[in-house]
């Protein structure tokens, strides 16, 4: 069974291949460019998650006979309340296609270490996400997932350049820092991503 990935954010991609291992090792899930596709950038002008994850699965509806799965992030901080937009709400409104992937991941870094030293240097705060499972008939499946997690201005390792916040929190599950987690303990730290995507998949 195929499944395109309506993203091309590497990191996205990334992760995601690996969940559907975990879910169904029968899925091949493959990316825009995999599946020879062009690139298309949503407009993400939904009123929240769900909508703007359908509306990136309906941009490739018709590109491909099989079904196309898609997903928006929100980030909630205690203190803060939740951001919708993590990614442009760090960037302050600068436009990322005039930054290198170095410069975007650099702003992301401090931009989220400014936040968890507002609060002493860490912050309770959990990660929301809406997935949405668009079938060709147009018939759309959806569920939600929150991981908790704590942000803190520290670097516990090496920033992924498409998502060094990563490298500033640790689970609330594992009680380790994300970027650490062995496969094991991301499968740990993922189950509710895991429980929400099985539950459109199967």
């Amino acid at each position: 069974m195929k499944i395109l990935l309506a993203t091309n954010n590497k990191a996205k991609i990334e992760r995601f291949k690996r969940l559907i291992k975990v879910i169904d090792s029968n899925i091949e899930l493959l990316s825009p460019s995999e599946s020879g596709i062009e690139i298309i950038n949503t407009e993400e002008n939904g009123s929240n998650l769900m909508e703007n994850a359908e509306l990136k699965a309906r941009a490739y509806l018709g590109k491909v006979d099989f079904p196309i799965l898609s997903n928006d992030t929100g980030f909630y901080v205690e203190g803060e309340g939740f951001i919708d937009a993590p990614k442009r709400k760090a960037l302050e409104g600068l436009d990322e296609n005039n930054l290198s992937e170095e410069e975007i991941s650099k702003k992301l870094l401090n931009f989220w270490k400014d936040i968890a030293s507002k609060y002493g240097g860490k912050v309770d705060a959990a990660w929301v996400e809406a997935f949405i499972l668009l079938l060709p008939n147009g018939e759309v499946k959806k569920s939600e997932s929150r991981r908790e997690v704590v942000l803190t201005n520290q670097e516990f390792g090496t920033p992924h350049i498409n998502f060094p916040i990563r490298a500033l929190y640790y689970s609330k599950i594992t009680n380790k820092p994300a970027v650490l987690h062995t496969e094991e303990d991301e499968v740990v730290e993922l189950k509710p991503v895991i429980d929400a995507m099985t539950k459109i998949l199967k």
